[in-house]
């Protein structure tokens, strides 16, 4: 029998619980510690009925080796049993192993009374012993105590039977063990404690008995310096976590910080920044249960003494992390605690989070409270190479929530945050001519340069959010309507419809070059215009012929939407200039 802990470490949604996630679901966090407990399952054996293994399933936060080590250790103990053995074969001289598996009490007692070793052993180190506190057989095991079977006896992955019964949730074998002397605070390799192990599993009498024999409440495993706190919070066990709480478990308790090198969706791959280093860990129990969305373990610890403005090592607090993890009622029960809504130690605060999953009741709620409607982003979140994680991309940076709003074509949201103050003119900064000088002149960047308006973001925005897997799903059509009505409400609100960024480029010249023929007529019907040319010299026209030629090499439906930008200029009157036009203007310049 090869059974050992399914866990030794710490998900996404959101920064270490958002991007996640969390992980129900972050955040990661997209940012994201992970939940503690690795899925088990038991291998059937043909005759020798079931072994105790490991399976890969969510290893989350447990090390890869570990799990595939105890799983390897499973298969081998499989393989190595004849493949049609009758059921009362002894695998391996210790016919009393067999009779425990078996639960054959009448064996046993008959084994023992004929001097059969009560500590024998398997391969893998598995005495009767195990095999009882496995199966929650109380006869068997009071009889091989009796007769001095070895309580303290570990199999070669560290599992005794004190801990196959507090990972059974047997608190009737977890007692009769403790009674017998078994140790309360014995570990897994990993660090793993019996009280751990309940917590995980969800067995309140279980953690009461061994907590009143004397186990550690605060210790913390290896990998993740995760405590049993933590575990339940995981694992949503409530009254587990109100006993850990009464008993005095640390509320304050911070799983291990992890440095790890983290893509950085930057400017130029080959040129500017490609990573950054991402302090994952650090969480505390109720930062494990913002980022799930668990509000009763929530007012669990809060009422227990936890810090509603705790944080996160990335600056991420217990608001910022349920908003940017998409739990909405973790986020309002944090703003009714006092958590602070203008909390922006991660880089940006809980109302940019709240935009970014397009949540306008949560938006309103945030502004209601006093989050600050023109509060810049002042950095990005990290990126997996390859997820759903909802970030926020480094290039926004200086954004405001009312920008982001524009971005991410949500004109509810745009509406919501003007009428409660927010300032519809503010474009983003020029932040980015540091990054382009660094590299040596070499570019330009592949962001749009700064001083965009939230009216240029409405039409070059991203309702999926730069979501990775998302763009097989694409509807360009769709895209555009949406482009139209953030657009809409940017003019609604007074934007400049021939403000142009860094670079030269104007609404109208996106608008061309995505063939958003609608989104250029309403441009145009608010005094677009229609001959300016972009930073490279270019007209809409020539912009939208471009792209006209582009779509006739390539009619891919998933790339540009059905209309025509550059026959809507065409029917608005645009022309190409001559090159008699041409030198009349410039002579007209320079009067």
């Amino acid at each position: 029998m090869a059974k050992a802990s399914t866990h030794n470490g710490t998900v996404p949604a959101v920064p270490d619980s958002v991007h996640y996630v969390p992980r129900r679901g972050l955040v990661q966090p997209a940012h994201r510690e992970k939940r503690t407990g690795l899925d088990k399952k038991i291998v059937e054996t043909k005759g020798y009925g079931k072994i105790g293994a490991m399976t890969g399933g969510k290893a989350h936060g447990v090390t890869a080796a570990c799990a595939w080590t105890a799983t390897r250790v499973a298969i081998a103990l499989v393989l190595a049993l004849p493949a049609a053995a009758p059921a009362a074969a002894n695998v391996d001289g210790a016919p009393i192993i067999e009779a425990a598996r078996n639960q054959d009490a009448e064996a046993v007692r008959t084994l023992i009374a004929d001097g059969a070793d009560v500590n024998a052993r398997q391969p893998d180190g598995a005495t009767a012993l195990h095999w009882a506190a496995y199966r929650d057989d109380l006869e068997i095991a009071d009889l091989l105590i009796e007769a001095g079977a070895d309580i303290t006896a570990a199999n070669e992955l560290g599992a005794t039977p004190l801990w196959l019964a507090a990972d059974n949730s047997s608190a009737r074998m977890v007692e009769r063990l403790l009674d017998a002397g078994a140790d309360p605070n014995v570990t897994l390799p990993e660090g793993e404690t019996p009280v751990m192990t309940a917590s995980r599993t969800g067995s309140v009498e279980a953690v009461r008995l061994l907590l009143a024999h004397g186990a550690d409440i605060n210790a913390a495993e290896q990998s993740r310096d995760q405590t049993a706190l933590m575990w339940a919070v995981a694992q949503s066990h409530h009254d587990v976590i109100a006993v850990l709480l009464e008993q005095g478990a640390d509320v304050a308790a911070r799983s291990r910080v992890r440095p790890r090198l983290m893509h950085n969706d930057s400017t130029n791959a080959s040129q500017y920044d490609q990573g950054i280093v991402w302090n994952r860990g650090g969480y505390t129990p109720l930062l494990f249960a913002a980022r799930h969305g668990d509000m009763e373990a929530g007012r669990l610890l809060v009422a227990g003494g936890a810090d509603i403005e705790d944080a996160a090592p990335t600056g991420a607090s217990v608001l910022t992390i349920a908003t940017h993890s998409g739990h909405t009622d973790f986020a309002l029960f944090a703003l009714e605690a006092g958590a602070d809504p203008n909390a922006g130690g991660a880089g940006y605060t809980p109302l940019h989070a709240a935009i970014l999953r397009g949540d306008l009741g949560l938006v309103r709620a945030l502004t209601e409270a006093g989050a600050d409607p023109n509060a810049r982003l002042e950095k990005g979140t990290p990126l997996r190479r390859a997820g759903q994680d909802w970030y926020l991309a480094p290039q926004l940076a200086s954004a405001t929530p009312y920008w982001l709003a524009a971005y991410y074509q949500e004109p509810e949201i745009m509406r919501a945050l003007a009428d409660a103050g927010a300032d519809p003119s503010l474009t983003t900064l020029e932040l980015w001519e540091s990054v382009f000088e660094r590299a040596g002149g070499v570019g330009p960047p592949h962001i749009g340069g700064g001083f965009q308006s939230p009216l240029l973001a409405a039409v070059r925005g991203q309702h999926n959010r730069g979501r990775v897997f998302n763009s097989s799903l694409r509807d360009p059509d769709a895209d555009e309507r949406q482009a139209l009505e953030a657009a809409r409400v940017a003019i609604e609100f007074g934007a400049d419809v021939n403000h142009t960024d860094l670079d030269g480029t104007a609404p109208i010249h996106t608008a061309a070059q995505r063939n958003y023929a609608t989104v250029v007529e309403l441009l145009a019907e608010h005094g677009a215009d229609l001959a300016l040319k972009n930073g490279n010299g270019q007209t809409p026209l020539q912009i939208a012929e471009g792209a006209e030629q582009r779509r006739a090499a390539r009619p891919d439906i998933t790339t540009y939407p059905s209309g025509n930008s550059a026959q809507a200029l065409r029917d608005l009157g645009v022309v190409h200039e001559t090159a008699e036009n041409e030198q009349a203007g410039a002579a007209g310049q320079q009067q």
